[in-house]
């Protein structure tokens, strides 16, 4: 998600992170970034929290290929 729409989003998962809450940020031009987001999806998948026609998996693989498209540029 673009960082100005998370911002702006209520529903965002940065949003929802409690103030106490630590969270890890993944940049687009990070080439790691898109392997990361994969391990994530198919670990959230393994241990049941989601299925993988769930559309936050389904998100978050859309933000990979992304960021390896934008990747290639870079």
């Amino acid at each position: 998600m673009m960082k100005s729409k998370e911002l702006s989003d209520q529903n965002s998962c940065f949003n929802k992170a409690a103030s106490t809450e630590i969270i890890f940020v993944l940049l687009a031009r990070d080439k790691a970034a898109p392997v990361a987001i994969r391990s994530w999806c198919n670990e959230r998948i393994r241990i049941g929290k989601n299925q993988p026609n769930d559309t936050q998996i389904f998100e978050a693989l859309e933000c990979a290929s992304r960021m390896e498209r934008l990747n290639q540029f870079l």
